[in-house]
């Protein structure tokens, strides 16, 4: 406590608080570096040539991409203005993008001579924020607030036509992991398919991915489909099997039936059946059936089938085609061929033994079978696809250009090329990202292996610290899910403790999808700590030479291995390295581990050791060992291994997690047996929730459903938004005037230093029943404290006005900011530049900027919409060029005083409207301090919501105040209490610790105090509970909610009122609001709002033929009538006649709902006759 109270919010935070809150932004950022530093080089190596071939010269050019720049962002060279550094805060403000130059090396070589290069400029990259491009990437506080950025900037977005935009982390599978599934689609793929198969998204160095799936038929054997082109193709194991290398079916056999033995029976751990040698012989049988029998005859099969759909090699040999549909299509992690057959061997017996039900199928929505994607691994697959796509359409031009040979076109000049080249446009590539990134939309033939085409950026809204953070913090299951009718992928599971926090996710439509990672969560990268690039290569050559060394066999092709239970298959990154003993695997994992946590170890810290253990039908037995990034990963501490100078903590995944024995530091054990001794412990209970959701305090005093709505309401609260204001021009900005750091605060609060963007005040509460206003959650406000300046707060709303945006052509370029000095009218708004004086108070409809045409001297006002008053706050101008001024920015103060209706909230998801405010006479007050409660909420909201938290945050914020120190309210704090060793008479309860602080200044125990009745003066008859909670005010407000009218604009067909509350429109009264009317009887209240109210109309209607539609008013001849004098002139009869009857005679008018005269003309179009009958009786 005395460090907290030490901690005041400085001018700048510390290095340390800083360092912690980098952790929260750094695989975004990391992500987008790596694409900067090798991932766009590694990218175009990939990149497929294009080859050209002129029949004419008999030479070939071909063409490829090389060297990637990105530079970091400049202002437009074409302004008058020097070109120099383009910094964030100028983009926000001129509403630009934040992107810089990306220029690619093309390659051109004529039949293999002299290579011309040739830089062609890309477009316009996007830069993300803090990354190695961006100037603020060193930048310390002081020099941040230099920039005009916030002195906590943290980077990690992108800016796009001003507005911050983030990729929001979605959930993949987890790359180079085999996956066994049940699903009902497989059977839908073909005759004879069953709902079975292994699964494998395999992952390339560029990470471009392909998944394949290993089907099971009906019949015993097994297809291997993947999709080429956006269709997808089965191909016989068998085959595939014979063609990766030379081999015969002998070998295939006992490599497919080495999991089985006769000896195992059914014992733990045995994963093969008899069974598997009769599919290993109908495998074999099949590949027979097509007279297959060498390596060459497969390739030569599979060639023949794939030459036609294979693109650009349709003079080349069946087996040529063959090895690259196997090098670009199967496996693509694995480069050897040997690998490629060891995986799919073990692929198909981890098929055989699902069918046999000797292992569990894999849960595809479990945390542990799952990784994320980066902004920099999108940005990178969908780069490659366009540049692709560039390359495609560049080779078709030239084609043409070669067909076409009328024009004057030199194959061999570089000239003639290039240009034909140049008209499809290099820049359109940028421009894709750019929009993916805007839009967050993907528009691609392939799919790039992606479950989904949209939803992939959000805008990143400052609308208060806590929602901002959470937009780095997300992870999203996906857009394909939302609307699917299973509660299955929502469910909480428990792989996914200490990654995903279990509180912080939304209600309604994406709850369960949209999960926020815990405060330790992090991922992966493809740095190391000191921030250097991986070596993967490396790395795994490394983890294999331990593997040996502690007695793994390696996988060699022609070498017959046992299976489980007898030896583990060791998969390193999705490929099979070799076989371990089952009784050594467990000495080699605590190996790893000890390999892991050692300074001097090549071995990551970040490998996960997924080792599954042999069990009776449960997961797949194996080593699994993942060095790949993407992935999640948690601090625990290794308290297997002694310690030295405190290095034993670990960084695990939700892979190893599932088969680890982890206790909690409180001693309670979980219900362990003795047989499994822990091996690792938790380093601190809180670290299983999110950020936000570690800022409740004391949440584990509450009802969770209540943690849940907290963790909603706390980013919607009105907060102080941002400190670089004004150098801001945000659509909408929500700021809290005078907002105050909580008395009652976590650890989490002090660390990331919140006190920068506080979001709340401290409020006296009183808890009772009060003159009956505050009845079902609402709040009665101290109006006195309202005036004081109590959750004031203000909306500040951006006008931007560019005149170079102009609709019409022939105005573009003509117009100036500028007021005629004539108009005396607008000289009171408006400054002689045309733009309003900062300060001046707009009403509706007034004028706050006005435009003159140099040419035509007309005029232009642009006038405040809306219905409030506003207040210019600031007016920023575009200073580009020297003449005249082209773009302006306006910003307005809509003034937000707490009013009736208005929604607050504590931190502990016990929200409420204002019903009255106050007078501060006739306010309760207390007979001891004299005081007066800010906000009475009601007793009936804390019994059966059971919200314990909030009254044990009164009873510490009212001590803490008297004492003069910040009271820590860090959730599980008992627990820990009880880890450090104290003795039950030591250790007392919260309650007991709070009580005692609150009676040495001689308040009372409990909390309580004796209240006076602010109107009569006399005692209250209980004493009351009352003390200082941290109110929210959220931004849930009723002056931007009300929707009242009376008369207006109707809809043009129906006649009736339209819908929306910026068009001044109405409420609907539905079908269901009429049947409350009718049960009530009150038909007079129907008839006046279905039809009075309503689109009340008078229609002529003809008695004799009973239609609506054949009246037409007749026009009288105009005749000369005499005024008498002072009168008004006669108004002459109105004649309405019927067409069909030709006559006048008989024609009513009755009185209807509009609607039903326009339902008669649709039914008339349709060749359908409406006739009315016409009754004046009573009984009519």
């Amino acid at each position: 406590m005395e460090r907290q109270r030490r901690k005041r919010p400085g001018p700048f935070s510390d290095a340390e608080e800083l360092e912690e809150l980098k952790e929260l932004f750094k695989h975004h950022i990391e992500s987008f570096d790596y694409m900067i530093d090798e991932g766009l080089d590694l990218m175009l190596k990939r990149v497929k040539p294009v080859q050209i071939f002129d029949s004419s010269s008999n030479k070939t050019l071909r063409i490829w991409l090389d060297h990637p720049e990105v530079y970091p962002p400049q202002k437009d060279r074409s302004s008058k203005t020097s070109a120099g550094a383009l910094y964030p805060f100028e983009c926000r403000q001129a509403k630009i993008s934040y992107t810089g130059s990306f220029h690619i090396d093309v390659c051109f070589q004529w039949d293999g001579g002299v290579v011309v290069r040739e830089k062609l400029n890309f477009g316009e990259f996007p830069i993300m924020l803090k990354s190695k491009r961006c100037y603020l990437r060193e930048a310390d506080p002081r020099k941040l607030v230099a920039c005009k950025e916030e002195s906590r900037e943290m980077g990690g977005y992108f800016i796009l036509n001003g507005l911050e935009r983030v990729v929001r982390l979605l959930i993949l599978p987890k790359r180079n992991y085999p996956m066994s599934l049940v699903r009902n689609s497989f059977r839908d793929r073909r005759e004879g398919y069953t709902d079975k198969a292994v699964v494998i998204r395999c992952v390339r160095g560029d990470l471009s991915s392909v998944t394949v799936k290993l089907y099971y038929l009906h019949n015993g054997s097994a297809r291997l489909g993947f999709w080429v082109q956006g269709r997808e193709y089965m191909l016989p194991v068998g085959i595939i099997l014979k063609a990766l290398i030379d081999t015969n079916d002998r070998e295939i056999y006992t490599k497919l039936t080495c999991c089985y033995n006769e000896k195992n029976g059914e014992g733990k751990g045995a994963v093969g059946t008899q069974l598997v040698g009769e599919r290993a012989k109908i495998i074999l049988d099949e590949v027979q059936h097509l007279a297959l029998f060498t390596q060459e005859q497969c390739l030569q099969h599979i060639g023949e089938h794939f030459q036609p759909i294979m693109e650009g090699m349709e003079s080349e040999s069946y087996s040529t085609v063959a090895d690259v549909v196997l090098r670009n299509y199967i496996f693509v992690h694995l480069d050897d061929n040997n690998d490629k057959f060891n995986l799919l061997i073990f692929m198909v017996q981890k098929l055989f033994s699902l069918i046999d039900q000797t292992s569990a199928p894999d849960n595809s929505d479990s945390l542990q079978n799952q990784e994320v994607l980066l902004p920099g691994h999108l940005i990178t697959i969908y780069l490659k696809e366009k540049l692709e796509d560039w390359l495609r359409k560049g080779k078709k031009l030239i084609e043409d250009a070669i067909n076409n040979k009328s024009k004057n076109f030199d194959f061999c000049s570089m000239k003639d090329v290039k240009k034909v080249m140049e008209k499809n446009r290099p820049t359109q590539v940028s421009a894709a990202i750019e929009n993916l990134l805007k839009t967050g939309r993907l528009i691609t033939q392939t799919g790039l292996d992606l479950q989904q085409r949209a939803g992939f950026t959000v805008q990143a809204e400052r609308l208060n610290y806590h929602r901002f953070l959470s937009f780095f913090r997300c992870v999203h299951r996906g857009a394909s899910f939302a609307g699917l009718r299973t509660t299955s992928v929502r469910k909480l599971l428990p792989e996914s403790w200490g990654f995903l926090c279990p509180v912080h996710t939304p209600d309604g439509e994406p709850c369960g999808l949209l999960n926020h990672m815990t405060c330790t969560c992090r991922i992966t990268s493809y740095y190391n700590s000191p921030g250097n690039i991986r070596d993967f290569f490396k790395i795994r050559m490394s983890i294999l030479d331990v593997l040996v060394g502690v007695g793994m066999t390696t996988s060699w092709p022609k070498v017959d291995h046992a299976g489980p239970p007898q030896v583990l298959p060791v998969l390193l990154d999705g490929r099979v390295v070799g076989s371990l003993p089952s009784g050594e695997a467990e000495k080699v994992v605590a190996h790893l581990r000890r390999l892991k946590l050692a300074a001097a170890s090549v071995i990551p810290d970040d490998l996960e050791v997924g080792y599954v253990p042999l069990s009776l039908g449960g997961t797949y037995p194996g080593l699994y060992l993942f060095t790949s990034p993407s992935r999640f990963v948690r601090p625990v501490r290794n308290i297997s291994i002694p310690s030295a100078d405190g290095k034993d903590i670990e960084l695990i995944g939700p892979f190893e997690q599932v088969f680890m024995e982890i206790r909690c530091p409180d001693g309670g054990n979980g219900g362990r047996s003795n047989i499994f001794p822990a091996t690792h412990e938790e380093i601190s209970p809180t670290a299983m929730l999110s950020v936000v959701a570690n800022l409740t305090p004391w949440s584990d005093h509450n009802q969770s459903p209540r943690n849940m709505y907290q963790c909603q309401m706390a980013k919607q609260t009105m907060a102080f938004s941002l400190q670089a204001i004004n150098a801001r021009a945000d659509q909408k900005l929500y700021h809290l005037q005078t907002p105050q750091t909580p008395i009652v605060r976590t650890k989490t609060y002090t660390k990331y230093c919140m006190d920068e963007y506080p979001s709340g005040t401290n409020a006296i509460v009183a808890v009772l029943a009060y003159t009956g206003y505050d009845m079902e959650d609402a709040m009665i406000l101290n109006k006195s404290s309202v005036e004081r300046g109590m959750c004031h707060g203000q909306i500040y709303q951006t006008e931007t006005i560019d005149l170079g945006d102009d609709k019409s052509k022939s105005d573009r370029g003509q117009r100036i900011f500028k007021r005629e000095h004539s108009d005396r009218s607008i000289s009171s708004c408006l400054d002689s530049d045309g733009l309003p004086h900062v300060g001046q108070v707009i009403r509706p409809n007034e004028p706050y900027c006005s435009t003159i045409n140099q040419v035509t001297n007309s005029k232009r006002l642009y006038n405040h919409k809306g219905s409030e008053t506003v207040i210019v706050d600031y007016v920023a101008v575009d200073t580009k060029s020297k003449k005249h001024l082209q773009k302006a920015n306006i910003r307005f103060r809509h003034p937000r005083n707490p009013v009736i209706g208005d929604k607050f909230s504590s931190r502990h998801g016990q929200k409420g409207v204002c019903s009255q405010l106050w007078p501060d006479i006739d306010m309760p007050f207390s007979g001891v301090t004299g005081m007066r409660p800010d906000l009475i909420i009601n007793p009936h909201a804390f019994p059966s919501r059971m919200t314990i938290a909030m009254l044990l945050e009164s009873v510490a914020a009212k001590g803490g105040s008297l004492h003069g120190k910040f009271v820590d309210a860090t959730p599980f704090s008992d627990s820990v209490k009880e880890a450090k060793g104290k003795t039950e008479a030591e250790s007392e309860s919260l309650v007991d610790e709070l009580g005692s602080m609150l009676r040495a200044r001689g308040f009372n125990y409990h909390g309580v105090e004796v209240l006076y009745s602010g109107v009569y003066g006399t005692e209250l008859t209980c004493e009351i509970f009352i003390g200082p909670v941290y109110y929210q005010r959220l931004r849930h407000m009723v002056s931007d909610k009300y929707q009242v009218r009376a008369t207006g604009q109707v809809d043009q067909i129906t006649r009736q009122p339209i819908k929306g509350r910026k068009r001044g429109g109405g409420i609907r009264f539905g079908e269901m609001e009429r049947d409350a009317m009718l049960a009530h009887g009150a038909a007079y209240l129907l008839h006046d709002r279905l039809h009075t109210c309503s689109d009340y109309h008078i229609a002529d209607v003809c008695s004799l033929c009973g239609s609506i539609l054949t009246t037409s008013i007749v026009q009288p001849p105009k005749r000369v009538v005499r005024e008498i004098g002072g009168l008004p002139p006669a108004r002459a009869p109105k004649k309405v006649t019927c067409h069909a009857c030709q006559t006048s005679k008989g024609m009513e008018t009755v009185a209807m709902p509009y609607v039903f005269r326009y339902l008669a003309a649709e039914l008339a179009a349709m060749n359908i006759t409406m006739t009315i009958q016409l009754n004046s009786g009573a009984g009519a």
